[in-house]
């Protein structure tokens, strides 16, 4: 069982309680600053979990009416993209593909398309709607890590990171599957953004009763937000993980208070 006083950046020990929420608690980390909560999901091993849910008729149809929105997101990220490097013959690589719609974009580009998805329901979906096989393995697993060192264009991570046990291995990891020179870009939530801090006053001021969006923002539920980062901190982590940032989009004042990297793995640490 993870002890949770230790922070899950800096790997300091010392993380107390900061904010408690109907059903998770707000650890902080005193040397670092990071926030996260008591909670780890238990992942499921490769492809075993398809049996959890099935893709019936309900599903589908729930899955199929996210669809447009989430990829009128999805072109403005792949655009992105597309700014930094060509797709044609690229290999890429999408963790948490959810409903397999990048994968699906980066494909008519012409890319050579990998994708991991550790929901069975949604490789399901995937695979009867785009033609494409999603991987249960994360990418933590032998699968990526031994099979494809030093192997992918680009890796990207929409609105992942905030949702995985444990960011900084997951950037580590992602880090070692990308070739010297190739890139990887992700978003995430902004902790620093306007909305978290007026929920921050609003908790303080309540004594706790009122945290706003702070319920809203962390959840313990299966594949729900566990962490939210600073703009300083995820810079400096994927800085000394071996990236460098290319292009930052940091808008937190807008209603996503989202924070979009651009990042190149530097070309002197190897693959």
């Amino acid at each position: 069982m993870y002890d949770f006083s230790r922070c899950k950046l800096c790997a300091t020990n010392g993380a107390r309680p900061k904010y408690t929420l109907k059903k998770a608690t707000v650890y902080a980390c005193p040397a670092c600053g990071f926030h996260y909560i008591d909670h780890l999901d238990d992942m499921p091993s490769g492809l075993r979990d398809g049996s959890a849910q099935t893709l019936d008729q309900k599903a589908r149809n729930y899955i199929e009416g996210r669809l447009p929105g989430n990829e009128k997101q999805l072109r403005k990220n792949l655009q992105l993209v597309k700014r930094h490097l060509s797709l044609s013959g690229a290999r890429c690589l999408d963790i948490g593909a959810g409903a397999g719609v990048f994968p699906h974009l980066l494909a008519e580009e012409g890319a050579s398309v990998h994708g991991i998805e550790p929901q069975g329901i949604f490789r399901e979906f995937t695979r009867q709607k785009f033609g494409i096989e999603l991987q249960g393995e994360t990418i933590d697993a032998a699968h990526w890590q031994a099979g494809f060192k030093g192997f992918f264009d680009l890796v990207t991570l929409w609105d992942v990171l905030e949702h995985v046990n444990f960011p900084a291995e997951t950037l580590r990891d992602a880090h070692a599957v990308i070739k010297p020179g190739g890139w990887l870009v992700l978003d995430t939530p902004r902790r620093d953004a306007l909305f978290y801090r007026i929920s921050e006053l609003s908790y303080r001021l309540s004594g706790g009763r009122n945290s706003l969006f702070l319920e809203s923002l962390y959840s313990p539920m299966p594949f729900r937000h566990k962490q939210i980062f600073t703009l300083r901190q995820l810079v400096q982590l994927v800085e000394s993980i071996g990236f460098s940032v290319i292009q930052l989009h940091n808008k937190p004042l807008q209603p996503q208070n989202k924070m979009v990297l651009v990042c190149q793995k530097q070309t002197g640490n190897g693959a």
